[in-house]
C-alpha cells in the first residue's frame, strides 16, 4: 500500500506541476484575448458600475440589468476555465494568479504554526469571485443572526429566473455514516440544519448541479443583456466624487487608465478586503489614518478626505483548527489514491458523481459551547469533517495554501503521509476577537495591511479548545471506535515541553494551528459605515452590497448570506432606479430571505 501510494506521490506531483502551468497559460490567452478583441476605449455614461464580480457583484449585476439599468461591472480578475467547474481540483487554485493572496501581519496570539505567524488569506481574483475557490459550502446560519438587523420582510418574490442549484453531496461513504452516528450517540441532534434544525448535524449540502460547481457569475451568461457590460482585468483605484457624491471611478487596464462614470451610483461589491482599501484610497475611511498616509511624502498620488468613517475596523472571521487530528485503521477516508484513480475521473465525466465532485468536507454541524448558555442563541461552534487529511499530498499543495512552516510540517504531518487520517475540525463562528484592515499607502496596487487580531479575547481560545474535547468524544463513540478512531498523540511542534491533552497543552496547540476558513465579514459594517440601505454614510450615490456590511458573523459558511444580502440589495436599488430615491430598508424575516434564494437565477 505504501508502494501505491509513493506511485501516486510522484503521478500527484508532477499532474500538478503541469496543471499550475496550464493555469498561467491560460490566463494569459484570456487576459491578451481581452486585450486584443474587446474595446475598452469607449465608454458612455451608466446608471450602475458595480465593482467586483463575486457573489454579490454578480447578482447586482444580472438584476438591475435585467430591470433596465445600464450596467457596467468591473473585475480585476479573468474569466475561469472549464477546470473551475470541477469541484476537487478546488486546491489548485488557490496561490495562483486568481487568488488575491493576501497574507495577514505576523499575529502575537494565533498562527504560530505558519510562516512567519501569518495567514494566507485566499479571495478569489476572477468573475464569480470567491464563489469560485471556496468549498461550496451552503449554510444559512441560525435565525438570530439576523434578528439585529433583518425582519419581517414583506414581499420575498423575485419572480424571473431558475433555480439556485442547492443539492447533497452525492458522495456517500461509511465514514459521514459514522460520524453522525457517533454524534447521535453524544446526543446531539442529526437534520437538514438549513430547514429543520438551527443547531445539528447533517451531511453537507453544496451549490452544485450534475457534479460541476455552480458560483454566482454563471448568472452573467444566461440571456445576458446589452445592458450589462462586463470588463475583466481592470483594476479599479479610486471613486470619483464632485463633492461628497460619487459619480464614477478611475481603473486601469493593460497599463493604460480611465475613467467611467455612472448616474444613479457606484457599488462597491469587492469583498470584506478590496471594498474597505477602495473606500479608504477614495478618501472615506479614518481620517487620521487618511492623513498619516499624507504624511509619507512617498508617493506621487495623494488622498484628500471625502467622509471620516471607521473603515476597515470590527474585522471579523471564522478560526478553525484541529486537522489531521484523528487517524483511522480502518481505511474509510477519501485518499490521493481514490482521487487518481481512473474510474473516479470515468465516474465524474459520465455521471457527475464521485470522490471528483467532493467539496472538501462531508458532514457538517453547529453546536454551543459550554460557555453558552442560553441554548436558543445562535451557536458558537460549528465542526467540519474533512475526509482527506493536508498530509495526504506529502506537502505538495496544502502545506504551501496554508503557509505551515517546514519544520512543523515534517515533524508533525509527514508521518502521517501514509496513514489514514482526516479532520474533525472545530470552527469558532462568533469570535470576540476584532481586527483591521489599513492601507499600506495610497497606490491601488499595493495589498492592504491585514490585522485580524486572532486570539487576542482569550474566549476565543477557549471556546476552541471547548471544540478540540467534543473532537476527543467523538473519538471515543462506539461508531468511531468501529473505524479504529483514535487522537492523534503527536505533540505538536512548540509545544512538546508541555504535558499532552492538558489545557495548557491545547492552549498552545490552538494557537500554533490557527487558521481561516476565508469567511471575513464587517469591515464596513452597516449602521457604522452604511445605512440600511447599503448607502455609504456621509456620501450620496455610494453603496457597499458584499459580507464587508455585516454587522456580525453568520452561524456558518458565508456565501448564502452574502447571495441573501445582494438579492435584498438588489430590489432596493431597483426601488431606487425606478424612483430616484433609495425606499428605507424594509425588515425582513429571515425565511423569507432564504426563500429569494430558491427563486432565482
Amino acid at each position: 500500500m505504501v508502494s501505491l501510494k509513493f506511485l501516486c506521490f510522484v503521478i500527484n506531483s508532477v499532474a500538478v506541476t503541469f496543471f499550475m502551468y496550464y493555469l498561467n497559460i491560460s490566463y494569459l490567452y484570456h487576459f491578451y484575448e481581452d486585450w486584443l478583441f474587446c474595446d475598452f476605449k469607449n465608454f458612455s455614461k451608466y446608471d450602475y458600475i458595480i465593482v467586483g464580480a463575486g457573489s454579490a457583484g454578480s447578482i447586482l449585476a444580472k438584476r438591475l440589468a435585467d430591470a433596465g439599468a445600464n450596467i457596467l461591472l468591473v473585475e480585476a480578475g479573468g474569466v475561469p476555465s472549464y477546470f473551475f467547474n470541477i469541484p476537487i481540483l478546488t486546491p489548485l487554485f488557490l496561490n495562483t494568479v486568481y487568488d488575491w493572496q493576501y497574507v495577514t501581519v505576523p499575529q502575537e496570539n494565533a498562527c504560530k504554526g505558519l510562516i512567519n505567524n501569518q495567514s494566507a488569506w485566499p479571495a478569489g481574483r476572477i468573475l464569480g469571485g470567491s464563489s469560485r475557490l471556496n468549498n461550496m459550502i451552503y449554510v444559512r446560519g441560525h435565525p438570530k443572526d439576523y434578528d439585529p438587523w433583518f425582519l419581517d420582510y414583506e414581499d420575498p418574490s423575485v419572480g424571473n429566473g431558475g433555480p439556485l442549484y442547492v443539492n447533497g453531496q452525492t458522495l456517500h461513504s461509511e465514514l459521514s455514516d459514522a460520524i453522525l452516528k457517533g454524534v447521535r450517540e453524544m446526543l446531539y441532534p442529526i437534520g437538514n440544519i438549513n430547514e429543520e434544525l438551527s443547531t445539528g448535524f447533517m451531511k453537507v449540502q453544496l451549490t452544485i448541479k450534475d457534479g460541476e460547481r455552480w458560483s454566482t457569475d454563471r448568472i452573467l451568461y444566461r440571456n445576458r443583456k446589452r445592458r450589462l457590460r462586463i470588463m475583466i482585468n481592470s483594476l479599479v483605484h479610486k471613486i470619483l466624487f464632485e463633492g461628497s457624491k460619487a459619480v464614477g471611478i478611475q481603473f486601469s487596464r493593460q497599463r493604460q487608465t480611465f475613467k467611467a462614470l455612472a448616474s444613479k451610483g457606484v457599488i462597491l461589491s469587492a469583498g470584506a478586503v478590496g471594498s474597505p482599501k477602495l473606500l479608504m484610497l477614495s478618501g472615506v475611511g479614518p481620517k487620521e489614518h487618511l492623513n498619516n498616509l499624507k504624511r509619507l511624502n512617498l508617493y506621487p498620488m495623494q488622498i484628500q478626505t471625502v467622509a471620516d468613517l471607521p473603515v476597515g475596523q470590527n474585522l471579523m472571521d471564522h478560526l478553525i483548527t484541529g486537522l489531521d487530528l484523528i487517524t483511522l485503521k480502518k481505511n474509510v477516508a477519501m485518499s490521493i489514491v481514490d482521487l487518481l484513480n481512473p474510474y473516479s475521473m470515468l465516474e465524474y465525466y459520465l455521471h457527475g458523481t464521485g470522490p471528483w465532485t467532493s467539496g472538501g468536507v462531508n458532514v457538517l454541524g453547529t453546536f454551543h459551547s459550554k460557555f453558552q448558555k442560553d441554548m436558543l442563541s445562535e451557536p458558537d461552534l460549528q465542526i467540519m469533517t474533512f475526509p482527506v487529511g493536508i498530509s495526504q499530498d506529502n506537502g505538495i499543495l496544502m502545506k504551501k495554501n496554508l503557509r505551515i512552516i517546514d519544520k512543523t510540517y515534517d515533524e508533525y504531518f509527514a508521518p502521517l503521509a501514509y496513514q489514514t487520517t482526516i479532520s474533525v475540525a472545530p470552527v469558532l463562528l462568533h469570535p470576540k476577537s476584532k481586527g483591521e484592515i489599513r492601507l499600506k499607502s495610497p497606490d491601488p496596487f499595493d495589498a492592504p495591511i491585514i490585522d485580524p487580531k486572532y486570539l487576542s479575547n482569550e474566549e476565543d481560545l477557549l471556546k476552541l479548545i471547548d471544540g478540540i474535547y467534543f473532537v476527543k468524544k467523538l473519538v471515543k463513540t462506539d461508531a468511531m471506535k468501529k473505524l479504529g478512531a483514535e487522537l492523534y498523540k503527536k505533540p505538536f511542534p512548540g509545544c512538546e515541553n508541555i504535558v499532552f491533552d492538558t489545557l495548557e497543552y491545547w492552549k498552545c496547540y490552538v494557537s500554533h494551528l490557527t487558521m481561516t476558513t476565508y469567511h471575513f465579514a464587517g469591515t464596513c459594517q452597516m449602521g457604522n459605515v452604511v445605512n440600511s440601505d447599503f448607502g455609504v454614510y456621509k456620501t450620496s450615490n455610494l453603496f457597499v452590497v458584499d459580507a464587508s456590511v455585516l454587522p456580525k458573523l453568520p452561524s456558518g459558511n458565508i456565501n448564502a448570506p452574502i447571495i441573501m444580502l445582494a438579492e435584498k440589495a438588489a430590489k432596493l436599488l431597483i426601488k431606487h432606479l425606478n424612483k430616484g430615491t433609495t425606499e428605507s430598508l424594509l425588515k425582513c424575516n429571515v425565511e423569507d430571505l432564504f426563500s429569494l434564494l430558491y427563486s432565482c437565477y
